[in-house]
Parts: C-alpha cells; sequence; structure tokens
C-alpha cells in the first residue's frame, strides 16, 4: 500500500507496448532492441505510464539477459544496454516531474519464458541475477524477479536479492484459465509455502489470465506478506510455446478494455491486493483507468 493506504499502481506492459508502436517482436530483440535502436520510445513509453498515473515503473530489461543477448549476437553490450535501460526509466521520472515515483528492476527468467527445464545451474542462475542487480542498482528501488515460472527460479532470484538495499518483490506467472499451478507445472501454494530463502517484501502473480489471478490471491493472502498481480492480454500461452518464435506467436484478446481489465482488478483489490498493474497488451489507458479505480476509494 501507498502511505495514504491506496493500493500501488504499477505501470503496464513495455514489451508489446514498444512492438504495438513498431518495434521488435523477435526472441534475442524483443523490447530490448528499443533501448539501441529507439530510446527515446522507450523514454516516452515510460512517460506514458507515469502520466497516466502509475507509482512504479518498471526498467526494459525484461529481454537484457546473457542468453538471449547471446542468441542476437550482442552478449558484448549487455551491461551497456541494462545500465542505459536503467538511465531511461530516471530519465522518463525527471520529465515528468514525479520524483515520488519509484523504479523497478526487471529481473526476467533468464533463458526463456514459461520454461520448466535449464541449462544454467542454480549457482549460475543466482549469479547471473546477481549482475543483473549490480548493474541496475544505481537507478532502482525494488528489484522485481517477474514472470518466474519455478520454484528454482524464485529461490535463485531470492538468493541473489538477500541483504541487497533494495525492496524484493517476486512475481510468478500461472497457467491460464484458472489454474494455481506455475507454468513450470508446480502448485503454487507448495512454492510460496517455504522459499528457502528470505521470503520477498511482496509477493505477486503476473502474465496470466485475469481469471488465473483471481483463482491464486486466497493463496497469496495466507501467505501473510503484502501481494499483488498485474495480468496480460493475451488469449492463452499455447502449450507449444517456443520461446524462440517471439511473441508473434501469441494472440490479443479483443475483450479486455480498459473497462473490462480495471474491473477485474477490482475483485483482486476487494480480495486485498496491496499493488495492482498491467502486463503484455496492458498499456497506458489501462493504467489510467486503474487510477481513476484506485482513486475514488476502492
Amino acid at each position: 500500500m501507498t502511505d495514504t493506504g491506496k493500493p500501488i499502481l504499477l505501470d503496464g506492459g513495455m514489451g508489446q507496448e514498444i512492438v504495438n508502436r513498431g518495434g521488435k517482436g523477435g526472441y534475442g530483440e524483443w523490447a530490448v532492441a528499443a533501448v539501441y535502436e529507439d530510446a527515446d520510445l522507450v523514454r516516452q513509453i515510460h512517460c506514458d505510464y507515469i502520466r497516466a498515473g502509475a507509482d512504479v515503473i518498471t526498467t526494459n530489461t525484461y529481454g537484457t539477459t546473457r542468453t538471449r543477448l547471446r542468441h542476437a549476437g550482442i552478449e558484448s553490450r549487455f551491461e551497456e544496454l541494462a545500465r542505459t535501460a536503467g538511465e531511461l526509466a530516471v530519465a522518463a521520472r525527471a520529465e515528468c516531474g514525479r520524483p515520488e515515483v519509484r523504479i523497478a528492476a526487471s529481473l526476467p527468467p533468464l533463458e526463456a519464458s514459461y520454461a520448466n527445464e535449464f541449462a544454467l545451474s542454480f549457482d549460475e542462475t543466482a549469479a547471473q541475477f546477481g549482475e543483473l542487480m549490480d548493474l541496475l542498482a544505481p537507478y532502482v528501488d525494488i528489484f522485481l524477479g517477474e514472470t518466474l515460472s519455478t520454484s528454482f527460479e524464485a529461490r535463485a532470484f531470492l538468493q541473489a536479492a538477500a541483504e541487497r538495499d533494495k525492496a524484493v518483490w517476486l512475481s510468478l506467472t500461472l497457467d491460464d484459465h484458472g489454474s494455481t499451478d506455475l507454468r513450470g507445472g508446480e502448485s503454487l501454494a507448495a512454492v510460496i509455502c517455504d522459499f528457502g530463502a528470505p521470503a520477498p517484501d511482496a509477493l505477486l502473480i503476473n502474465c496470466t489470465t485475469p481469471d488465473s489471478i483471481s483463482c491464486a490471491l486466497p493463496l497469496l493472502r495466507a501467505r501473510g506478506i503484502p501481494f499483488g498481480a498485474y495480468a496480460n492480454g493475451f488469449v492463452e500461452i499455447p502449450d507449444d510455446w517456443e520461446e524462440e518464435g517471439g511473441v508473434v506467436q501469441l494472440s490479443s484478446r479483443a475483450d479486455l478494455p480498459p473497462k473490462v481489465y480495471a474491473g477485474h482488478a477490482e475483485g483482486w483489490i476487494d480480495a486485498g491486493a496491496a499493488i495492482v498493474g498491467g502486463c503484455c497488451e496492458i498499456g497506458p489507458a489501462h493504467i489510467a483507468r486503474l487510477r481513476q479505480l484506485i482513486d475514488s476509494g476502492v
């Protein structure tokens, strides 16, 4: 919650907003290409979310991992791209004159979204999360591990974040259509019962359908720490999803305009969510509607 007792409002999706404004959608380039090809676009999207009323914006680093950049042939630019993404978020906050807006570091699945098998060992995964945290620390207020599909990723992220001077938010992703299982196949209830590491400061669900989030929130509430959610606007993530095919494989829903999405978020707030926002295909208009909802005193 904010100091006023209202839910914290996150921004919406960055990568898909870039795609929708003419950016690239392929694995290894999605989202991150705009950092070096059209940095003004990234800054403008951050500004659009701030002006829509977001309390927290998220760095455009979902695609900035060594594995993804290696696939695109630009791993040598890893440090530069992470720092530039941090600088763009800070610049947008200054441009909008909203110094109270916090910045979250997007710390994504390091190899592939929605995966349950990994080439990196646990120690290598924790080390690479830590490397990204070190690069982004000068620019951010929150370390946000997002769209994590397994306890393996969650524990590695939490280990890397331990004893650092930042808030730590962990966001897991679930199967679509009302499931409370992680995309990697584990039970959400079992995973959040014991992280095997210091608990996060907030626990969230993201990049799944609003229905799955609504089913999962009682489990998060029972964990006894601040919780929240930010859904995507995709029809579904297909069972035969292939990361290297990129987001062009995915279809957007036509039934989640801002008013309808806000109706889902209202239910999450009623269930006790302290943090709400949007993921892929949820844009500035959706966030503006959520700002209205929150400010109305729901």
